[in-house]
């Protein structure tokens, strides 16, 4: 059936032949099971071209079942019999230690040299329109459309993932069908997102369409809306997404001004330095250097790169436009677009750059990258991913060639060293390599004239007008340096692939139609902090502001509560920052803060060395911190539970007393901290402010807002709203940079004092003498704790040890306004007690990072990120 490649007739067997071609079959077994370490062999059958009809199927499942009859009922210790991998992984399970293997068998190659790097690029056009439908699809799916109302899409999608359909190398009239099939259900599922697009809107929008559109299945899609009339975007993330200066909250439909992004530099500033290109070539030279590469080959085809000469793109007949951001020559063009870096990561040292390339090859026998060159020394290691969440890490290797060195780049593509961070991103599949330190190759259109002996049976000379956008970030901090640590993308460079891959989804006025006009943005959703920091200013008064602080890590019910109260109170939501300190990007808490940007002027910070993000990792569970080491106080090895909470606690406080929060002419000298899980007054606000101007003498450490200590101790004689002398034990607490900068000078006591609680830590500094240790506290609690356990604990709550449940807080706890002016009299305070070591906080690493970040940046550390939002932003 077909033929074999060594030309001998397939054998049907029979009684007379079966001994003889069992034997022989088994033979070939059992070699093959010396390859195997249980005693159970996984045989494939078949290949691309068999089982083509009833007559060959038939044949083959009898002639093997002869066969398997012959061997089972003949020769002993021997069952063989048809089976799937689930029969295979039964039969093995438990026989022995499974290995592990990480990493993948790219590249493949058949014989010789022939590696199939080639088709990792084949059909280019094709695997982009994939990636369309996939993101039209994810749009759909995030505005509610039902498993049955996409099923044909989604199957038409699945289709194209057959081995000869998103790999290229199908012959021309089934690659047409693939893309036909393709843009007919783009089409469909646009049309679904539209009617929901109208439905949120309401009233008369029937001038409204996708703004997308293609006029042929394998012609080049484009933005055909008006930009002069009114345009909606939807972002279908559960991020913010910008559309020129218009904030897109998430899964929201928000009215912009096309278009949403143009050539040019970014409109905020950002990035880590200037862009500048060659005046002659438009090619970028700055921050890295852009050359535009050919390959010109005679061998190789729809599954094969055979590479030939190596040389650049001619550039005689170029057109360079706005200093170099737009280039273009008779087949391709090119244009750059400098991204604004999202608000929580704050005005860093990254830079991020869209490259979008439209080719059109016609030149045979050509093979066209670009390569983007840095200063890295990456020694040889290269970083792609697999499937846009794993990566692989290759080695460049001398010995082998060329072709052998180009992996398939579905997402990204990296390179690094101690300095920088070099990652390429694109919104489709493609060939990419690493040949030289420093510089990425990223494949864009390949064109073949002959076939490659594979199956095709054609070259590849179906070539379409194409478009690529690639983005281009270089980073400077916030990544693992060590190139023996497993790759890991940054948040930033995440946040950049989910806004890629999932972009704002538009609807307008097609061109030439009839539509309402454009409108202005609104100014709510303009974003620029320094515009949002004027609009602070005018708000408020000159004088002070003192901004309330959470901390806060994945309890978003307590949460929840707590925003609830301070909406309640007389917190000025509209002008006084509410910073968030983040312990991971735990997706609920996220999401939660993610709905209050409308309302609070927020600024969000995320630890750099939070353990929900680095599980395995210090300052989380690192095995290894355990090899010698004696224990703590009280002999207990290192646990993350007891770490994490005091070392996100340490962080914040530098970074929120560092940071500068834009909001010019205002005085921030003091702060007021939580954690997640505590309510606040109706009038938290005026009782912070009057407490703070109370305890401005330099002899108090600041204000605490619960004079019970959270009910462990009992309230003071009193009657009358004043305020109370204490020893500062707990609880919610403000106070003046003076006290943060006294803390600073006694960091060797709390960073080195085996506790793990940091307000114990800080009791021993007070204890030592480094720092007083007097608070004033209102006499009626304006606060209250509702949780139970610690932030990193994983206790359930537990109405029979504790006294404090979050069903009890929220339905009996009710908290009193207090305006108390003044503070009562009453005795001396007694000698501060040397507070009990509770442990948890004995190990060097701890106390070594402890000391790095109070002392200064770490080597390690990335620079704070910190995320601004004005009301309605």
């Amino acid at each position: 059936y077909g033929g074999c490649p060594w030309h001998k007739p397939p054998q049907g067997i029979s009684e007379r032949n079966v001994a003889e071609r069992a034997m022989m079959l088994l033979d070939q077994y059992q070699k093959k099971a010396n390859l195997y370490r249980g005693n159970a062999v996984l045989a494939p059958l078949g290949d691309d071209f068999r089982y083509a009809g009833k007559v060959e199927t038939e044949a083959q499942y009898t002639n093997y079942q002869k066969i398997f009859d012959y061997l089972n009922e003949n020769v002993p210790g021997v069952r063989i019999q048809f089976g799937t991998l689930s029969d295979y992984f039964h039969a093995i399970e438990g026989t022995f230690e499974p290995p592990v293997l990480k990493g993948s068998f790219f590249t493949y190659a058949d014989r010789a040299e022939d590696y199939w790097s080639g088709y990792f690029t084949s059909r280019v056009f094709d695997k982009a329109l994939d990636r369309k439908l996939e993101r039209a699809l994810f749009a759909a799916e995030s505005l509610g459309a039902t498993v049955e109302e996409m099923r044909g899409p989604r199957r038409a999608l699945s289709l194209f993932q057959h081995h000869d359909g998103v790999t290229g190398t199908a012959k021309n009239h089934v690659v047409e069908d693939y893309a036909r099939q393709m843009y007919n259900a783009i089409n469909l599922v646009q049309g679904w997102t539209t009617k929901s697009v109208k439905a949120q809107l309401g009233g008369d929008v029937a001038w409204l369409k996708a703004c997308w559109k293609s006029d042929a299945p394998r012609n080049l899609g484009a933005n055909v809306c008006d930009p002069t009339k009114a345009a909606y975007a939807y972002n279908p993330l559960t991020k913010e997404q910008r559309c020129g200066e218009t904030l897109v909250p998430p899964k929201t439909v928000v009215e912009v001004t096309l278009p949403c992004d143009m050539a040019g530099p970014a409109s905020h500033a950002t990035s880590s330095g200037e862009i500048k290109f060659d005046e002659a070539t438009g090619m970028m030279t700055h921050p890295i250097k852009e050359e535009w590469m050919v390959w010109k080959v005679t061998k190789g085809g729809a599954y094969l790169f055979k590479p030939g000469k190596l040389q650049h793109f001619d550039m005689n007949d170029i057109k360079v436009e706005s200093g170099g951001y737009m280039v273009s020559t008779p087949l391709w063009r090119r244009k750059v677009i400098e991204k604004s870096m999202p608000n929580e990561f704050g005005v860093g040292t990254s830079s991020i750059i869209d490259f979008v390339y439209e080719t059109k090859l016609t030149v045979d026998n050509s093979e066209w990258f670009v390569r983007f060159t840095s200063p890295i020394s990456n020694n040889g290691v290269f970083h792609t991913d697999l499937n846009g969440f794993n990566f692989d890490t290759h080695y460049f290797r001398s010995d082998l060639p060329i072709q052998s060195q180009v992996f398939p780049m579905p997402t990204l593509a990296s390179i690094q060293d101690k300095h920088q961070r070099l990652t390429v991103l694109s919104e489709h599949a493609q060939g990419t390599a690493s040949l030289s330190d420093g510089a990425i190759d990223v494949w864009l259109d390949r064109r073949l004239n002959q076939d490659d002996e594979r199956g095709l049976a054609q070259g590849v000379r179906d070539n379409v007008h194409t478009r690529t956008r690639l983005r281009v970030m270089v980073e400077k901090d916030g990544y693992d340096s060590n190139s023996k640590a497993e790759f890991n993308i940054t948040n930033l460079c995440k946040r950049m692939w989910d806004e890629l891959n999932h972009p704002l989804e538009m609807f307008g006025v097609h061109k030439g139609e009839e539509g309402p006009p454009a409108v202005g943005v609104s100014e709510a959703m303009r974003t620029n902090h320094r515009a949002i920091s004027q609009e602070i200013n005018e708000k408020i008064s000159p004088g002070g502001v003192v901004p309330f602080v959470y901390m806060v890590h994945k309890r978003v019910d307590y949460f929840k509560r707590a925003i609830e109260s301070l909406r309640a109170s007389d917190f000025p939501k509209t002008k006084v920052p509410l910073i968030i300190s983040h312990d991971g990007h735990v997706p609920e808490m996220m999401n939660f803060v993610d709905s209050l940007k409308g309302e609070f002027n927020l600024v969000q910070l995320f630890h750099t060395y939070s353990c929900f993000d680095h599980p395995n990792s210090f300052p989380a569970n690192d095995e290894k911190l355990n090899e010698h080491y004696n224990g703590d106080t009280h002999g207990n090895p290192r646990s993350s539970w007891a770490t994490c909470a005091k070392h996100h606690w340490t962080w914040m406080m530098q970074n929120v007393w560092d940071m500068d929060l834009g909001i010019d002419g205002v005085n921030v000298d003091a702060m007021f901290f939580m954690e997640e899980d505590y309510i606040v007054s109706p009038s938290i606000y005026e009782t912070v402010l009057t407490g703070l101007d109370l305890s401005s003498d330099s002899s108090y450490f600041g204000i605490v807002l619960d004079v019970t200590n959270g009910g462990i101790e009992r309230l003071p004689d009193t009657v009358e709203d004043g305020w109370v002398e204490r020893q500062f034990r707990t609880g919610p607490m403000a106070f003046p940079r003076r006290t943060w900068e006294a803390f600073k000078s006694a960091k060797d006591v709390f960073c080195k004092y085996d506790d793990y609680n940091w307000d114990w830590s800080v009791m021993m500094a007070q204890f030592k003498g480094l720092m007083v240790d007097r608070v004033l506290a209102p006499s009626i609690p304006q606060v209250h704790h509702i949780g139970a356990s610690g932030m990193h604990t994983d206790k359930k709550d537990n109405k029979s040890t504790r006294k404090h449940v979050l069903k009890d807080a929220t339905a009996d706890v009710i908290l009193s306004p207090f305006h108390g002016k003044s503070i009562i009299s009453g005795n001396d305070l007694p000698q501060h007690s040397k507070p009990y070591k509770n442990g948890g906080w004995g190990h060097p690493r701890d106390h070594e990072h402890c000391l790095k970040i109070l002392g200064g940046k770490t080597e390690a550390e990335s620079p704070l990120q910190y995320f601004f939002h004005s009301q309605g932003a």
